[in-house]
Formats: structure tokens, sequence, C-alpha cells
């Protein structure tokens, strides 16, 4: 009984661990849309989408033996 009542807390807060490993920007908006829209379905869809945006890589490119960010 115990180890579904935690298979069910980390699926509830699955975006939210998400947004923090992948350390998404938003991942204190898409702790808020989890902890109060979670509980509906189309919550906790939009907070996981929210926590699997795309983020652009910050890439790093050397010309002439300069860094430049992009």
């Amino acid at each position: 009984m115990l180890s579904f009542i935690t298979v069910l807390f980390v699926m509830y807060w699955l975006p939210t661990l998400v947004a923090i490993v992948r350390r998404t920007p938003s991942a204190l908006g898409v702790a808020a849309i989890n902890f109060f829209l979670g509980w509906t379905v189309i919550g906790w869809i939009v907070a996981l989408v929210l926590a699997l945006a795309a983020y652009p890589a910050e890439r790093v490119i050397i010309i002439e033996g300069r860094a430049r960010e992009i």
C-alpha cells in the first residue's frame, strides 16, 4: 500500500521533478501550476509540457582564439 502511494506521489510531481532535473528557467512556474492545477488532467499535462519545453542550449564558438556566445 505504501509503495502505491509513493508511486502516485511521484507521478503527481513528475512535471516539477523533470523541470528541476532539466534546470528549466520556469521550474518555479511549473511547480506552481503542478501544485494548484495538477489534480486536473489538463493542468498536469500543461505543467509537463512546460517542463519538457525545448530551451536552446548555449553554444560557444571559438573564432581566431576568442570565444563568442551565441
